[in-house]
């Protein structure tokens, strides 16, 4: 890649010659000279031509002033290496001077044109430059190399080809020795890159006695939470020098795909300026002539790490003209060795650091308490916020014993380190104020070292605890309210009806048909507050079984048969069920078909009987009022499969699923999640309790209530629930989590539709 001088006022003329030429091209960007003088461009010219390759003028965002820029440089002194670009209209080639060898290119040449143009013209100096080099070769051809037959029995072997043959002054051992110390321990010590770089610097200055002397580094990418320290881009920079002019530090780079740092990176040996610039070389590289002259340097010494290449140390001859011996620059080239991977070191030690940094500021900023323990019960990291929590204070605790910390958090903390075991949310009471906290703890185990921490995260729970109560208070407020609205709607309703057979009592007692409907309306006024005292007692009560052998078939019949006769002797409707006889229905009653399906395997089960009865009962009724003008209700049971439950898991002992469907009317889809809710009922009649008690009792069973619905669709009504009812296989009961068998997430699932 070559280096040019752009020299141009317009934002776009650069983005157009980098996009053109960029690749091959590292460009030193100028604006023209405040004030347009021919001295002031001489003096630009004299500091910068020097430096570079090329110099690209254009005119065109010069105006007038590019007359000055031209003129100076038609007069300033070009290697024969450098070449001039000028970009001109048609008016400026015709009036300004325009040197022999100039590529000048039309500022109304399209992109494409110029960049073909200026291909072309690069290639052509590079090809002509390589056949300056060749012609001296073919002129004056190498004199024959002499066999090792024919050669002098006293001449000493060539040494390697990666070093120069030339043959300096012996090594002064004792002197190297003392540097190889100095070397070793500044490696040792803990500086930053540039520090070490540059005392390492300046101990290479005094080992090898030169006046000028540079290291060059390429830019490290160290992420974060990258794996390893890479090579950010491919070029060297200067990063300490001595006896090097400012400028050449400001501008020469040495990039990976030309000159000298190409040949670094491609064969990682030792450069010598007598062996490369020697006119008997074929492959003789202008680039890196130029570098060695610029950095008036004789050897340059590459710094590898891992086969990729890190920088480079160059350095003149030294001051008193010996030349240097193969076994020195060999020692330079370990020592450079080690040099990188103090610096690898170094970026390792810093991404540690930044992490360790990150995760302070991370956990002093969490707003949860964190505690890491090591394997010797020693506090290895305590945050702030554990502080505040723990009410430590500010006595020094990381390095301290567990035992430090209270004796409630430091049992968790230790259960989990001696067992392994994973703890979540263990509530615990801090003194001295007894503040609840959660402690969470967790141990992790470092493979390599077989050593292990515990991790555990803390918790205040006041708040938590403190919005429970409210939201409690709150739910309990609101059911209250609901409470006392319906007691307060069903009691009035049954106490206005007994109030005003009460009150007319006394005129017409004599009447018989007075007396009858008395009788039969305060009779069905108090059972109706009977019912609703019983189940608001069910409520106020734990509700305990009385498990014993039921027959699950029989038991259904039985809560069919008990319904039917209660909807009957009220007149609400006539239930027949397939296959038995049927009952004459009185006029205008609605008739409900019930077929029953019985599909289990277990003809035995352990339930509690009453409370079943209960739990069917109300699903019975529930289903016949969905059923006004009469339908069909189909009573079905069968074995539970994987697939009946949440995480598709058979409990167990096996399960078994009753089904409730009936053709009744739909429960309206905003409606369907709150049912089974207390005091929630899509009817004007009643508390609202029913299938609040049958999801209890199917729950304490090991079971799950669902409820489906049609809503109102063709041939479906509102969906009475299925039941899924845990059992046992093979042993004709039904245990139901007692006496530690686990109550799994078997379901009730209950449905009309």
């Amino acid at each position: 890649m070559k280096t040019a001088l752009l020299l141009t006022n317009s934002a776009e003329s650069q983005r157009l010659f980098t996009e053109i030429i960029g690749e091959r091209t590292n460009f030193v960007l100028l604006p023209a000279p405040t004030e347009p003088q021919l001295e002031k461009f001489d003096a630009l010219f004299a500091t910068w031509l020097r430096l570079v390759d090329a110099v690209i003028v254009d005119a065109v965002s010069l105006g007038e002033t590019s007359r000055w820029a031209l003129e100076s440089l038609s007069e300033a002194r070009l290697k024969e290496h450098q070449a001039v670009v000028v970009r001109a209209s048609a008016a400026q080639q015709a009036l300004y001077p325009m040197a022999r060898g100039w590529h000048v290119v039309s500022d109304t040449d399209s992109a494409e044109q110029l960049k073909q143009s200026l291909g072309t013209f690069f290639d052509l100096r590079e090809a002509q430059d390589k056949l300056k080099r060749i012609e001296p070769l073919i002129a004056h051809p190498r004199a024959p190399t002499v066999s090792p037959a024919a050669a002098p029995p006293a001449r000493a072997p060539a040494a390697p080809s990666w070093h120069s043959p030339t043959a300096g002054a012996p090594v002064d051992s004792h002197r190297y020795r003392d540097a190889l110390k100095n070397i070793s321990r500044l490696l040792g010590q803990r500086l930053d890159q540039q520090s070490l770089l540059a005392e390492f610097l300046k101990l290479m200055r005094e080992l090898l006695g030169v006046s000028r002397v540079a290291i060059f580094t390429r830019p490290i990418a160290s992420g974060l939470f990258s794996d390893e320290p890479t090579p950010a881009e491919p070029q060297l920079t200067i990063a300490t020098s001595a006896g090097i002019a400012p400028q050449v530090i400001d501008l020469l780079r040495l990039t990976l795909d030309s000159g000298m740092g190409a040949l670094l990176s491609a064969e990682a040996r030792v450069l010598r300026r007598a062996q490369l610039l020697d006119g008997s070389v074929v492959d003789y590289d202008g680039r890196i002539a130029r570098e060695f002259e610029l950095l008036g340097t004789e050897v340059v010494v590459p710094m590898v790490d891992d086969a990729q290449l890190l920088g480079a140390l160059t350095f003149s001859g030294r001051i008193t003209g010996e030349a240097f011996t193969n076994e020195e620059l060999e020692l330079v080239y370990h020592l450079l060795t080690q040099l990188a991977q103090a610096i690898h070191s170094l970026h390792l030690q810093e991404r540690v650091a930044s992490q360790q940094r990150l995760v302070g500021e991370v956990l002093s900023h969490v707003q949860t308490g964190v505690i890491v323990v090591g394997h010797d019960d020693r506090i290895l990291s305590f945050n702030q916020h554990a502080r505040e929590l723990l009410a430590i204070g500010e006595a020094e605790i990381v390095g301290q014993p567990l035992a430090r910390l209270p004796s409630r958090v430091a049992d968790v903390v230790f259960e989990a380190l001696q067992t392994g075991n994973e703890i979540r949310d263990r509530e615990v009471a801090s003194p001295p104020r007894n503040r609840p906290l959660s402690v969470s703890a967790t141990r992790f185990v470092e493979e390599a070292t077989e050593t292990f921490v515990a991790v555990a995260l803390i918790e205040d729970l006041t708040q938590a605890k403190l919005q429970q109560a409210q939201a409690r208070e709150l739910a309990d407020r609101e059911f209250f309210t609901r409470l006392s609205s319906r007691l307060s709607h069903e009691l009035k309703n049954s106490l206005v009806s007994i109030k005003i057979f009460a009150q007319l009592l006394p005129e017409r007692y004599n009447e018989k048909e007075f007396r009858e409907q008395f009788s039969t309306v305060v009779t069905n006024e108090v059972n109706r507050v009977d019912v609703l005292v019983n189940n608001l007692t069910f409520f106020s009560h734990p509700l305990a079984l009385v498990h014993e052998e039921v027959v699950l078939s029989d038991l259904v019949d039985s809560c069919v048969r008990n319904v039917s006769q209660e909807f009957a002797r009220k007149k609400l409707a006539q239930v027949n069920s397939v296959g038995e006889k049927a009952s004459n229905a009185a006029p205008g009653v609605p008739v409900v078909v019930v077929k029953k399906s019985f599909g289990h395997k277990f003809a035995r089960l352990e339930g509690d009987r009453l409370r079943l009865m209960q739990a069917f009962e109300h699903v019975l009724r529930n289903a016949l009022q969905s059923m006004p003008t009469g339908g069909r209700l189909t009573v079905s049971t069968s074995d539970a499969q994987p697939t009946d439950f949440a995480d598709g898991k058979m409990l167990v002992g096996g399960a078994v699923r009753i089904e409730w469907q009936d053709t009744g009317e739909g429960i309206a889809l905003e409606h369907l999640r709150s049912v089974t809710e207390p005091f929630v009922t899509t009817r004007n009649v009643g508390v609202g309790l029913g299938l609040t008690i049958v999801k209890k009792i199917v729950a304490r069973h090991c079971g799950r209530l669902e409820i489906d619905s049609g809503d109102g669709a063709a041939g479906q009504g509102a969906a009475a629930p299925r039941g899924r009812i845990a059992g046992t296989v093979g042993e004709a009961d039904w245990r139901l989590g007692r006496r530690g068998r686990a109550c799994h997430d078997s379901e009730s699932r209950f449905t009309r539709g």
